[in-house]
C-alpha cells in the first residue's frame, strides 16, 4: 500500500512559508496528487485511524491551495482539477463521515475569499452537513451548475445517529431554494444547466432514510423534473372515450420485464386480467427474451419496444390510444428512461404502482396504487396523487415465472456460523442498515450471547470495494461500542447468480431482521417463504408499513413493533425462547401455503382491474383536479383484504 511520506505529511500540516505563500515544495497538482492518494489509502483501509487522519491532513492543505487560486483564472488547468477532485470526493464517500468543526470553521472562512473560497469549502466538507453554506444566488454563474450537483450529492452511508433526519431537512430546504431562484427567471441557457445538475441528483431515495412523509420534497422534485425535461412545452391533452361496449386499454411501462422486483410484483396486476374486459400492452425499452418476459408477452395483448428518443417514445404511446398508463418503474428515484415519460401526459388516467415507495409528486400521476392493509390515518395526505387501495398487503408478487431449485446451497461452515448458534439474517440493501438500525442490531447480539448477525447487504450487483469497506467499518464501530465482539457480525459479498440463491443463505438464519423506517418487502417474502419469524417497525410513512402489511395478512401481527424498543424486545423474545421460535415457524408455514393475499395473483388481478374501471370512470365525471384534490381514497366496495 502507498502512503503519504512524512517529510510530504510535515509540509502539508504547515503548507505556508513565512511569508504566507506556499512552499515551492508543495506545487499545485502536487498538493491535488497527494489528496488523491490519500484518499485512495483511506478507502482500502477505512477503519485504520491514521489513514484516516493523513486524508484529513490532505484534504484541508488541498482546501487551503485552492483557496488561494488566482480570482481571474476560472478556466485554469488546476481549476478543472479542483472540481474534479470535488466530484471524486463526493463519488467516493470520503465525505460520508461527521464533518469535522474545524473542517467547518475554515468553511466558513473560505467563503470570504470569493469563488475560490467556495471551491475550497466544496472539496472540505458536504453540502448537507455545513448549515452555512452559500446561497445559490451568491456563488458565480460559470460555478453555478457544480455548485447544485454538489448540493444535492447525497452521502453512500450515513455515519452517525439522525443524519437522515438532518440530510432530509437540509435538502428540503434547498430545494426551496432552488425554486424560488428560478422563479427570478434566470437566462435560458444558465437555466438548463442548473436544471441539468439537479436532474443528475434527483433521486428521492437518500431521504427515505429518514422517518418523514416526504410530499413536499416529492412536489418540489416533480416541478424542478418538469421544467428540466420540457414539459411546460408539451400541450397535449389526452381525451377521454366512453367505455360502455368495449375493452379498457391499458398500457403497462417498464424499463424491462426481465428477472427483478419491479417485474415480479407488476405482473400480478394484469396477467389474470379478463381479456373480454382489458386489454393489456406492455412497453419497454429493452427486449431481453428471458423466461419472465416471454410470460408476461403471453399474458397480454403486445409487447413492444420504444423508440430511443423521448418524443419517438411519446408519439408511439400516444398512438396506441390507452386510456390508463401504469409506469411500474421506480419514478422516486433516479431520473430514469421511465420517469421521463412520466412527467408527460400519455393517458387520460395515469397510475403508478408501488414499485415507487412514496409519492412521486409528478403532476401528470393520477393514481398511487397499495393495499389497504398498509392504510392509517393521515396517510392519504402525504401523497400528490388519489390513493388507489387493493384489497390487502402493499404488495402481490409472483415469483414462480422462473423459479429454480438451487444447484449448489450455502451452509453455515461457509460464512463461519456455528452449527448450533442463534442467527439473526438480512438482506435489506446496506444503504437501508443506518447507524440507527446498526446500534440496535448491536444491542441485539449483546443481550443474545453466543447469536451471529450475517447480512447480505450488496444484491442485486457488488458495489465498489471502497463501498463495501466503509459500510462494513463503520458497522464494526458500533459492535464495538456495543462490546460486541466483531467476530459475531458476517457480511457476505457473495455474487448469487439470482435470488433463488440468496434464499439458500437466508435459510441459514433463525430470525430476520427488517429494517426501519425504510422497511423491506421482496427480502421479506424469500424469509416467510423459508419460515422464518421476521421482526419488523411500524411507522407512519408508507415505506414503514409494508413489512407489517405482510406480517398481519398471515396472522404474526405479534412480531411487529412501533418503536426501536419494542423491536428489540421482539427480537430479543424470538431470539432466546427456541420454543417460540418453533411455534412461528408452526403457524408462518400453513399461512404461506394457502396462498397469502400477497402471492393470489388472480384475486390481485380482479381487484386490479375494478379499481382501474372506477377510477377511469370518476376521473371522466368529476376532472383531474376534483379527483386528485379528494384525500377519500379509492376503494372497492365488497372485496375485504380479509376475503383474500
Amino acid at each position: 500500500m502507498n502512503s503519504t511520506p512524512d517529510a510530504l505529511l510535515t509540509l502539508l500540516a504547515d503548507p505556508l512559508d513565512a511569508n504566507g505563500a506556499h512552499r515551492p515544495e508543495l506545487t499545485q497538482l502536487s498538493v491535488l496528487e497527494q489528496l488523491r492518494r490519500a484518499l485512495a489509502n483511506y478507502l482500502e483501509t477505512p477503519g485504520e485511524r491514521e489513514m484516516w487522519m493523513r486524508f484529513l491532513l490532505a484534504r484541508r492543505s488541498a482546501s487551503e491551495l485552492i483557496a488561494r487560486f488566482s480570482r481571474k483564472e476560472t478556466d485554469a488547468p488546476h481549476v478543472h482539477e479542483g472540481h474534479e477532485l470535488i466530484r471524486e470526493m463526493a463519488k467516493s464517500g470520503g465525505h460520508d463521515h461527521t464533518a469535522q468543526p474545524d473542517d467547518l470553521a475554515l468553511a466558513q472562512g473560505f467563503v470570504r475569499k470569493g469563488w475560490p473560497g467556495v471551491l475550497a469549502a466544496m472539496l472540505l466538507v458536504p453540502a448537507w452537513q455545513w448549515p452555512d453554506a452559500p446561497l445559490l444566488m451568491e456563488v458565480p454563474d460559470w460555478l453555478r451548475a457544480d455548485y447544485v450537483r454538489w448540493l444535492f450529492t447525497a452521502p453512500q452511508n450515513f455515519s452517525s445517529p439522525g443524519q437522515a433526519e438532518a440530510f432530509g431537512a437540509f435538502t428540503l430546504k434547498r430545494l426551496e431554494e432552488l425554486v424560488r431562484w428560478l422563479n427570478r427567471a434566470p437566462n435560458g441557457t444558465e437555466e438548463k444547466k442548473v436544471l441539468g445538475a439537479y436532474a443528475s441528483h434527483c433521486s428521492l431515495r437518500p431521504v427515505c432514510q429518514g422517518s418523514e412523509a416526504l410530499r413536499r420534497h416529492a412536489e418540489l422534485r416533480g416541478q424542478l423534473l418538469g421544467r428540466a425535461m420540457g414539459k411546460r412545452d408539451d400541450h397535449y391533452r389526452a381525451p377521454f372515450k366512453p367505455r360502455a361496449g368495449r375493452r379498457l386499454r391499458i398500457g403497462i411501462i417498464n424499463r424491462n420485464f426481465e428477472p427483478q422486483l419491479e417485474t415480479y410484483a407488476t405482473l400480478p396486476l394484469f396477467e389474470q386480467l379478463d381479456p373480454e374486459r382489458f386489454e393489456v400492452m406492455l412497453f419497454t425499452y429493452v427486449s431481453g427474451f428471458s423466461r419472465v418476459e416471454e410470460h408476461c408477452r403471453q399474458k397480454s395483448a403486445d409487447l413492444q419496444v420504444l423508440p430511443v428518443d423521448l418524443p419517438g417514445q411519446l408519439s408511439l404511446l400516444r398512438k396506441a390510444a390507452l386510456d390508463v398508463a401504469v409506469f411500474s418503474a421506480d419514478l422516486t428515484a433516479e431520473c430514469n428512461v421511465v420517469t421521463r415519460l412520466a412527467l408527460h401526459r400519455i393517458a387520460p388516467l395515469q397510475v403508478a404502482s408501488n414499485a415507487s415507495c412514496l409519492t412521486t409528486g409528478l403532476p401528470e400521476i393520477d393514481l398511487y396504487l397499495t393495499g389497504d392493509g398498509a392504510m392509517t390515518e393521515g396517510l392519504a395526505a402525504q401523497f400528490t396523487e388519489r390513493l388507489g387501495l387493493l384489497p390487502g398487503p402493499t404488495h402481490t408478487f409472483n415469483f414462480e415465472a422462473d423459479r429454480e431449485e438451487v444447484q449448489v446451497g450455502c451452509t453455515r461452515a461457509d460464512f463461519g456460523l456455528p452449527a448450533e448458534a442463534v442467527v439473526f439474517v438480512s438482506t435489506a440493501n446496506f444503504q437501508k442498515i443506518i447507524p440507527e438500525v446498526q446500534q440496535v442490531w448491536a444491542r441485539l447480539l449483546a443481550a443474545v450471547p453466543g447469536s451471529y448477525l450475517l447480512v447480505h447487504p450488496f444484491a442485486p450487483r457488488l458495489p465498489s470495494n471502497q463501498t463495501i469497506n466503509h459500510f462494513y467499518a463503520a458497522f464494526e464501530e458500533n459492535m464495538q461500542r456495543a462490546g460486541v465482539d466483531t467476530a459475531r457480525l458476517v457480511v457476505s459479498t457473495v455474487d448469487f447468480p439470482s435470488r433463488n440463491e440468496v434464499r439458500g443463505l437466508l435459510g441459514l438464519g433463525d430470525v430476520y431482521l427488517d429494517t426501519f423506517p425504510f422497511g423491506g418487502v421482496d427480502s421479506l417474502m424469500d424469509a416467510l417463504e423459508l419460515g422464518l419469524p421476521i421482526v419488523a417497525m411500524e411507522e407512519r410513512a408508507l415505506r414503514s408499513r409494508t413489512g407489517a402489511s405482510l406480517l398481519r395478512v398471515i396472522g404474526m401481527g405479534e412480531l411487529i413493533a412501533s418503536t426501536a424498543a419494542a423491536y428489540a424486545a421482539i427480537a430479543i423474545k424470538v431470539a432466546k425462547d427456541s420454543a417460540y421460535r418453533t411455534s412461528c415457524r408452526e403457524r408462518i408455514c400453513p399461512g404461506m401455503g394457502q396462498p397469502p393475499a400477497f402471492l393470489d395473483t388472480k384475486a390481485t388481478s380482479e381487484a386490479f382491474g375494478t379499481l382501474l374501471g372506477m377510477a377511469y370512470d370518476e376521473l371522466a365525471i368529476k376532472g383531474r383536479e376534483l379527483f386528485r384534490a379528494n384525500l377519500q381514497p379509492l376503494r372497492i366496495t365488497g372485496m375485504s383484504s380479509a376475503g383474500r
